[in-house]
């Protein structure tokens, strides 16, 4: 757990001289319409090995409350094949569903701090090696908390790179900490 403390840390003293020297003139979302206040996007992952196959689709939307606060939901859908390293006792599918909640404060333009909370419903074969035929399944509760580099693609859209540390430290789903995702937000 220190380790990953001290990767936060790191991440944030490289991360200070962006702060430091960033533009922050933008206009004030009071005077926004409230269409164009509303940031869709999400997140999408493939991860393909020989022993596993991870598909994930997590579309989000947002609503900029201030200029520096967002807070929006998300769903979460991840197919996920184990293929049991060549032993057919230990070969699963299953599929992960399930919803968020998140804020985000822009400490500048591009960099931001986001907290989330993750609930996903899992398969009750998830963090098991053996196959059992019950289809009972359970929710996961995760809890994120982190930050991010926001680089735009023009007016409307960005690219969110993000390095988010999990609470939950008994997650089936997350296997590292901290986790690095990459997203994307549009204006409409």
């Amino acid at each position: 757990m220190n380790k990953n403390i001290v990767l936060i840390v790191v991440f944030w003293i490289l991360a200070l001289p962006f702060a430091v020297f960033a533009d922050d003139e933008e206009p004030d979302v009071k005077d926004m319409p409230t269409r164009e206040r509303i940031l869709v996007g999400g997140n999408i992952g493939l991860q393909i090995s020989n022993i596993n196959t991870m598909v994930l689709v997590s579309p989000r939307i947002g609503y900029r409350l201030t200029n520096r606060l967002t807070s929006g939901l998300g769903l979460t859908y991840q197919y996920y094949r184990h293929s049991g390293w060549g032993n057919t006792q230990y070969r699963s599918v299953t599929h992960i569903y399930g919803g968020s909640l998140f804020s985000r404060f822009s400490i500048t333009r591009q960099l931001f701090l986001q907290a989330e909370y993750e609930a996903l419903n899992l398969d009750s074969r998830m963090g098991t090696l053996i196959n059992t035929d019950s289809d009972n399944r359970f929710w996961e509760q995760n809890y994120f908390l982190g930050g991010g580099y926001r680089a735009p693609l023009g007016s409307r859209a960005s690219i969110n790179l993000m390095l988010l540390y999990n609470f939950n430290q008994n997650s089936v789903v997350y296997f590292q900490n901290p986790i690095f995702r990459v997203g994307v937000d549009v204006s409409l």
